[in-house]
């Protein structure tokens, strides 16, 4: 009982500071209701971890857009085609009828099953609509599945990466969070990152105590990109996946 009201109070004063950074950068105040200024997702918290430089350029400032790849092309057919087998019965393509004994495996569960739902959080973690005007944080779950009872949640998301050697369960950690916030009744939620090139998965499971222990941790993530945002500050992040930038010469000296 101790630690966990510990990490409570730990949460509240985290909330508090968040509130006061917010308040200097003139961005909202969770209090009133008032949006931040930004919205944050796994994607954009780990885009500026990587570079804060190219996460300005192109999440802020919307100079730059990263393109399509061959890669990102296919993972997002693998997420459609995936998505339209498990929700209407749509038969898989030829090249990816290998994972019908996966999905099938999946639907034999009889659980509730969502694909591709989105779910957002204001910065007092009450539910709200992914597009609402004081969203904080959101994400969109590849697979949620719920039991009949709605007391256990599970979630996968598909990689098509070709090794699942850096998988980083956070993504399923903050997916998590959002939705225990969507489905209160939700004690327990079990994730799973599956990479189906590679064919092997990534596991994890979180629980309604932990939630402020997760939060907590992603308040300390997005407080470095208000604090970049108050001092002006975009430090690059030189390494070898600049040549893979979107942002040129005139707005980066390591391009």
């Amino acid at each position: 009982m101790g630690s966990r009201m510990g990490k409570r109070t730990s949460l509240g004063l985290r909330i508090g500071r968040r509130r006061v950074v917010w308040g200097m950068l003139k961005s909202g105040d969770p209090e009133t209701g008032s949006p931040p200024m930004l919205k944050h997702s796994f994607s954009s918290v780990k885009d500026f971890a990587g570079c804060a430089r190219r996460f300005h350029q192109v999440r802020i400032l919307k100079r730059f857009k990263s393109e399509a790849t061959d890669a990102t092309l296919y993972g997002e057919r693998v997420h459609k085609a995936f998505e339209l087998y498990l929700t209407q019965d749509t038969p898989l393509p030829e090249d990816l009828a290998r994972h019908k004994t996966l999905l099938d495996q999946l639907r034999a569960t009889g659980r509730e099953i969502h694909c591709e739902k989105k779910l957002g959080v204001t910065a007092t973690f009450e539910p709200c609509d992914f597009f609402a005007e004081n969203v904080w944080f959101r994400g969109i779950p590849d697979l949620l599945m719920l039991n009949a009872e709605r007391t256990t949640a599970w979630i996968g998301d598909w990689k098509t990466g070709k090794s699942a050697r850096f998988a980083d369960t956070s993504q399923l950690e903050l997916m998590a969070a959002l939705v225990m916030a969507h489905y209160p009744t939700v004690q327990r939620v079990r994730g799973m990152l599956a990479f189906v090139v590679a064919g092997t998965t990534v596991s994890a499971a979180y629980t309604r105590d932990q939630l402020p222990e997760i939060w907590s941790k992603w308040i300390g993530q997005v407080d470095r990109i208000a604090q970049a945002l108050g001092n002006d500050v975009w430090n690059a992040s030189p390494s070898g996946l600049c040549r893979f930038c979107p942002v040129t010469k005139d707005a980066c000296e390591h391009r």
